[in-house]
């Protein structure tokens, strides 16, 4: 398995908006591709940073542009008004799994 590790900045607003937009538009497309397996963002609202983590099947199917939906990533980005810092693809090697009880 690969994580695609991208950073954003922007206000605390561009970023959270931005959340809201990936999640409602982009996931739900998101699950019907090629090699998708999951996602986690992380927000450091003080700091106007999030970390956006997406698992995919191959370090392939995490850098391919069309069917892992950067392209609409790039675009919520842009519509808020966020931008993107960096981007990096990693292999995972260890994974516990999340007892996330509450988000918010």
């Amino acid at each position: 398995m690969h994580a695609r590790v991208t950073m954003f900045e922007g206000s605390p607003e561009q970023i959270e908006t931005g959340v809201r937009v990936y999640r409602e538009d982009v996931i739900p497309w998101l699950r019907d591709a090629e090699g998708f397996r999951g996602w986690i963002v992380l927000l450091d609202r003080e700091a106007g940073r999030s970390i956006g983590l997406t698992f995919w099947t191959s370090s392939e199917a995490a850098r391919d542009r069309e069917e892992s939906g950067a392209t609409l990533r790039d675009e919520v980005a842009e519509a808020v008004g966020a931008s993107m810092r960096s981007l990096e693809i990693y292999e995972v090697v260890a994974a516990e799994e999340l007892a996330l009880d509450e988000l918010g």
